[in-house]
């Protein structure tokens, strides 16, 4: 079993939700916003050792390192410094214009970064039938022999795995996404995924923006 991944070279209005395969669009973000987005997060100084998959029974199986803008309903970590309004205009606010969505329920806005063996661990973004997950590969550069692939798997995967092994990969997974400096995939939260920690390079942190909204609405 294998999950079609599309590939685009621009953006494009979705025509329904959730998404019914996984949408890659390479070089999204213009030059100019991408690298201004670099500095911005280096210079605000807020990652944190805190960015885990917590599973129903309360287990922890993945702590990463985090950095959040917005929470449900674009609340603020803190309301006093609105550091996450710049994003809101310059990230968020472009993919629905490009993308053709209104949030109904929003739920998320923040980086995950890894460092070498902070592996990511299987997990899902969202429940509910009309979500969707944009994560946007934002590292300025990356090195093919680093690794970080964005991995898929099969619903069942879920009921049988927690945390992340090889052998996952082999019985479960149905799709994968290398990393590539500036590259958007736009996904169904409910899928199943995982994200490699890099390889091969100790000092390199893997970057990711996640903006993702239980309920969303085509426009």
């Amino acid at each position: 079993m294998h999950m079609k991944v599309s590939y685009h070279n621009k953006p494009f209005k979705l025509e329904s939700l959730p998404v019914k395969e996984i949408h890659v669009i390479d070089d999204w973000m213009d030059h100019e916003t991408w690298v201004w987005l670099n500095k911005y997060i280096t210079g605000l100084r807020r990652w944190g050792f805190n960015n885990s998959v917590v599973y129903k029974d309360g287990t922890v199986t993945e702590t990463t390192w985090g950095m959040v803008f917005y929470s449900k309903f674009f609340e603020q970590p803190d309301p006093n410094d609105d550091y996450g309004k710049p994003i809101k205009q310059k990230v968020i606010d472009r993919l629905c214009d490009q993308f053709g969505i209104e949030w109904q329920q929003f739920d998320y806005c923040g980086m995950n970064g890894q460092t070498e063996k902070l592996q990511g661990t299987l997990h899902t973004d969202s429940f509910r039938e009309k979500n969707i997950s944009f994560l946007w590969f934002v590292n300025l550069s990356w090195d093919d022999e680093w690794g970080g692939a964005l991995r898929f798997y099969k619903q069942d995967a879920l009921e049988e795995v927690k945390g992340f092994s090889e052998d996952i990969v082999d019985k479960y997974q149905v799709a994968k996404v290398d990393y590539k400096p500036n590259r958007l995939v736009i996904m169904d939260g409910r899928i199943p995924h995982s994200a490699d920690a890099p390889i091969n390079s100790t000092y390199n942190l893997r970057q990711t923006m996640v903006v993702r909204g239980n309920v969303a609405k085509i426009t």
